[in-house]
Protein backbone atom coordinates (compact mmCIF):
# COMPACT_ATOMS: atom_id res chain seq x y z
CA UNK A 1 0.00 0.00 0.00
CA UNK A 2 2.67 2.24 0.94
CA UNK A 3 4.58 1.79 -2.27
CA UNK A 4 1.45 2.46 -4.38
CA UNK A 5 1.30 5.68 -2.56
CA UNK A 6 4.55 7.00 -2.97
CA UNK A 7 3.98 6.54 -6.97
CA UNK A 8 0.89 8.65 -6.67
CA UNK A 9 2.69 11.83 -5.22
CA UNK A 10 2.35 14.63 -6.71
CA UNK A 11 5.22 16.87 -8.14
CA UNK A 12 7.16 18.64 -5.27
CA UNK A 13 6.32 22.67 -4.91
CA UNK A 14 8.48 25.32 -2.73
CA UNK A 15 7.68 28.47 -1.74
CA UNK A 16 10.85 31.14 -0.99
CA UNK A 17 10.06 33.98 0.61
CA UNK A 18 11.58 37.04 -0.58
CA UNK A 19 12.24 41.07 0.13
CA UNK A 20 15.24 43.38 -0.56
CA UNK A 21 18.03 41.54 1.14
CA UNK A 22 17.16 37.66 1.06
CA UNK A 23 19.16 37.06 -2.38
CA UNK A 24 20.40 34.42 -0.91
CA UNK A 25 17.57 31.93 0.09
CA UNK A 26 16.35 32.72 -3.97
CA UNK A 27 19.73 31.72 -4.91
CA UNK A 28 19.32 28.81 -2.30
CA UNK A 29 16.34 27.90 -3.64
CA UNK A 30 16.96 28.24 -6.72
CA UNK A 31 19.40 25.85 -6.88
CA UNK A 32 17.11 23.01 -5.35
CA UNK A 33 14.62 23.68 -7.82
CA UNK A 34 17.32 22.60 -10.28
CA UNK A 35 18.75 19.86 -8.35
CA UNK A 36 14.63 18.60 -7.45
CA UNK A 37 12.96 19.47 -10.13
CA UNK A 38 10.18 20.56 -8.20
CA UNK A 39 8.33 23.73 -8.90
CA UNK A 40 9.16 27.31 -7.18
CA UNK A 41 6.98 29.95 -6.23
CA UNK A 42 8.68 33.36 -5.08
CA UNK A 43 6.65 35.19 -2.24
CA UNK A 44 6.79 39.14 -1.48
CA UNK A 45 4.45 40.05 1.41
CA UNK A 46 3.22 43.64 2.23
CA UNK A 47 3.62 43.44 6.04
CA UNK A 48 0.46 44.51 7.92
CA UNK A 49 -1.51 43.83 10.90
CA UNK A 50 -4.79 42.15 8.98
CA UNK A 51 -4.47 39.93 6.22
CA UNK A 52 -6.05 40.61 3.13
CA UNK A 53 -7.29 38.51 0.27
CA UNK A 54 -6.02 40.49 -2.25
CA UNK A 55 -4.51 44.08 -1.97
CA UNK A 56 -5.99 47.27 -1.43
CA UNK A 57 -6.67 49.34 -4.18
CA UNK A 58 -5.49 52.61 -1.91
CA UNK A 59 -2.34 54.77 -3.27
CA UNK A 60 0.02 53.46 -0.04
CA UNK A 61 -0.86 49.94 -1.22
CA UNK A 62 -0.13 50.25 -4.88
CA UNK A 63 3.09 51.93 -4.02
CA UNK A 64 3.91 49.15 -1.89
CA UNK A 65 2.37 46.76 -4.80
CA UNK A 66 4.87 48.10 -7.55
CA UNK A 67 7.91 47.76 -4.78
CA UNK A 68 6.56 43.96 -4.29
CA UNK A 69 6.76 43.43 -7.91
CA UNK A 70 10.29 45.50 -8.34
CA UNK A 71 11.47 43.19 -5.85
CA UNK A 72 9.90 40.15 -7.51
CA UNK A 73 10.90 40.75 -11.21
CA UNK A 74 14.49 41.18 -9.90
CA UNK A 75 14.34 37.49 -8.51
CA UNK A 76 12.89 36.03 -11.10
CA UNK A 77 15.24 37.39 -13.65
CA UNK A 78 17.72 36.47 -11.24
CA UNK A 79 17.00 32.51 -11.74
CA UNK A 80 16.00 32.63 -14.79
CA UNK A 81 19.39 33.43 -15.80
CA UNK A 82 20.67 30.35 -13.88
CA UNK A 83 18.11 28.45 -15.48
CA UNK A 84 15.21 28.70 -13.07
CA UNK A 85 11.63 28.78 -14.00
CA UNK A 86 9.18 29.81 -11.32
CA UNK A 87 6.00 31.80 -10.36
CA UNK A 88 5.23 34.70 -7.93
CA UNK A 89 2.69 35.61 -5.35
CA UNK A 90 2.07 38.62 -3.36
CA UNK A 91 -0.10 38.77 -0.06
CA UNK A 92 -0.88 41.40 2.54
CA UNK A 93 -0.97 40.61 6.04
CA UNK A 94 1.65 39.13 9.35
CA UNK A 95 4.44 37.68 7.20
CA UNK A 96 5.30 34.76 9.36
CA UNK A 97 1.16 34.00 9.34
CA UNK A 98 1.54 34.55 5.49
CA UNK A 99 3.99 32.50 4.64
CA UNK A 100 2.74 29.63 6.51
CA UNK A 101 -1.04 30.37 4.99
CA UNK A 102 0.14 30.32 1.73
CA UNK A 103 2.22 27.21 2.02
CA UNK A 104 -1.10 25.50 3.21
CA UNK A 105 -3.83 26.71 1.30
CA UNK A 106 -1.39 26.39 -1.94
CA UNK A 107 -0.06 22.75 -1.11
CA UNK A 108 3.69 23.58 -1.01
CA UNK A 109 5.79 20.84 0.30
CA UNK A 110 8.47 23.26 1.55
CA UNK A 111 9.33 26.60 3.02
CA UNK A 112 12.27 28.45 2.35
CA UNK A 113 13.13 31.89 4.30
CA UNK A 114 16.05 33.52 4.91
CA UNK A 115 17.26 34.66 8.36
CA UNK A 116 19.08 38.23 9.10
CA UNK A 117 20.60 36.60 12.42
CA UNK A 118 19.16 39.07 14.46
CA UNK A 119 20.54 37.72 18.38
CA UNK A 120 19.98 38.69 22.25
CA UNK A 121 17.68 42.07 22.98
CA UNK A 122 17.14 42.88 19.37
CA UNK A 123 15.59 39.33 18.73
CA UNK A 124 13.65 38.83 21.59
CA UNK A 125 12.09 42.43 21.18
CA UNK A 126 11.63 42.33 17.42
CA UNK A 127 10.55 38.20 16.78
CA UNK A 128 11.91 36.37 14.27
CA UNK A 129 9.47 35.54 11.23
CA UNK A 130 11.98 32.54 10.79
CA UNK A 131 11.48 31.40 14.18
CA UNK A 132 7.10 32.27 13.71
CA UNK A 133 7.22 29.76 10.42
CA UNK A 134 9.14 27.50 11.97
CA UNK A 135 6.92 27.32 14.34
CA UNK A 136 3.72 26.91 12.58
CA UNK A 137 4.32 25.83 9.40
CA UNK A 138 3.38 22.25 8.35
CA UNK A 139 5.68 21.04 6.35
CA UNK A 140 9.88 21.55 6.07
CA UNK A 141 11.09 24.71 6.61
CA UNK A 142 14.73 25.37 5.44
CA UNK A 143 16.25 28.99 6.99
CA UNK A 144 18.98 30.27 5.01
CA UNK A 145 22.01 32.67 6.45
Amino acid sequence: MLCNRFWQLKRAKISVYTDDISNLAVKRAGQYTRLANVDLTLLTILEDVVSYKKIPNTPIYRERKKEAEKILRKAKKNLKDHGVDCNTKIAVGPIAAEIVRIAEEGGYTSIFVGSRGNRGLRRMLLGSVADDVIRHAHCPVTIIR
